[in-house]
């Protein structure tokens, strides 16, 4: 089988596995919903305790459960038997298991979270619950973006200093040249777990910082690696994440609207009397996940142009255009990319342009900038 064929094979078990995944989610909401387990739920941890945080905290822990070890097979192939079969991984069985429990135990607690203030907000205000769980998101996402960088990374992630001086110069004096601050540039062990490569820029204000990959670093030589660190410098430029942000705020908001004008079909339905009952719950849960595929599409699309300029941002500031097609080439040899997908894949599953695309758009970006100008 060739890369190509590779690339193809990789990634259409793992559409596969998504769709597998999604519609396992909805079955057990579903159930729980129509089957009259989330009141026996919510019956049960009331049996237990009467304080609502508590009884929040045991319904939504045993669903967390469920849903853990219901979609674990699916997790488990996708994460670590497929990945080995295309021999990208490099982890064993208890190292992958260390971290999706890891993974689960983290979101638990930021679902927790969300849920436990939506409900004080649904108790409290139930005409308004909608704008303050809008808010709250907003607060938690920016949240756990000022955390990333010294709590989140280092679960998963060694750091350690870039030992090539020069490399290391050089993304400090692009930064300069750019004019983005940032604390200082990092290498982390993905070779411990995976043969994949990546850079990222993670962290707010003065805990922003600029990561490589260690593959990355072992593979790329120091022009490619800048094409990289550029295009994320990019983002910041071009004020991203906070276009990003707004516009998920928006689309969450909106969402959350949208939950208040269905929720009185869903109270008759399951025959409850009260919004801020917890058994209502996976009602919520699946209309997000649904409202959450709707959307997907859309918000993808405007990922994909905010990625186009990060990528014409990297060209600008680097003027080095083979050095960014080589990159691309290599970054998606070695994480074996689909270089051309179908336009359904592309408009679902990508949020930032194929590496075809992104290639082709290198090529000919300085000739189209100057007719441009």
């Amino acid at each position: 089988m060739d890369k190509n064929q590779q690339s193809k094979t990789y990634h259409r078990v793992k559409i596969l596995l998504f769709f597998l995944s999604l519609l396992t989610y909805i079955i057990v909401f579903a159930v729980f919903i129509a089957g009259g387990l989330s009141v026996s739920l919510r019956d049960f941890s009331l049996s237990l305790f009467t304080n609502p945080f508590l009884v929040i905290l045991i319904y939504t822990g045993v669903l967390g459960m469920v849903l853990y070890w219901v979609d674990f097979p699916i997790r488990f192939f996708e994460g670590f038997i497929w990945e080995h079969r295309f021999h990208l991984s490099n982890q064993k069985f208890p190292q992958w298991l260390a971290d999706d429990l890891k993974k689960a135990f983290i979101s638990g607690l930021v679902i927790l979270a969300l849920v436990e203030v939506v409900y004080v907000f649904l108790r409290n205000f139930p005409l308004y619950w909608w704008a303050g769980a809008g808010l709250f998101w907003l607060l938690l996402t920016l949240f756990l973006a000022k955390i990333t960088p010294n709590v989140l990374v280092p679960l998963f992630y060694k750091y350690s200093p870039i030992t090539s001086q020069d490399l290391r110069n050089n993304i400090l004096r692009l930064f300069k040249e750019g004019g983005v601050a940032i604390k200082d540039a990092y290498a982390v062990n993905f070779s411990t777990k995976t043969k994949k490569a990546n850079a990222f820029i993670c962290g707010l204000g003065k805990n922003r910082r600029v990561v490589l990959s260690d593959t990355l670093i072992e593979k790329f030589s120091i022009p490619e690696i800048e094409a990289v660190v550029a295009h994320e410098m990019g983002h910041y430029r071009n004020h991203d994440v906070l276009r990003l942000t707004v516009v998920y705020f928006l689309t969450t908001f909106l969402g959350f609207y949208l939950i208040d004008r269905l929720m009185h079909f869903f109270l008759s339905l399951l025959k409850l009397n009260r919004m801020d009952d917890i058994a209502l719950f996976p009602a919520l849960a699946l209309f997000f996940l649904l409202w959450s595929f709707i959307t997907t599409p859309l918000l993808n699309a405007y990922s994909r142009a905010r990625e186009e300029k990060a990528d014409a941002f990297s060209l600008r500031l680097t003027g080095k255009p083979d050095d960014f097609i080589s990159m691309m080439e290599k970054l998606g040899a070695m994480n074996l990319a689909e270089f051309d997908p179908g336009i359904f894949v592309e408009y679902f599953f990508y949020d930032h342009p194929p590496i075809g695309k992104r290639i082709r758009f290198a090529k000919y970006f300085f000739e189209e900038d100057h007719l441009k100008k």
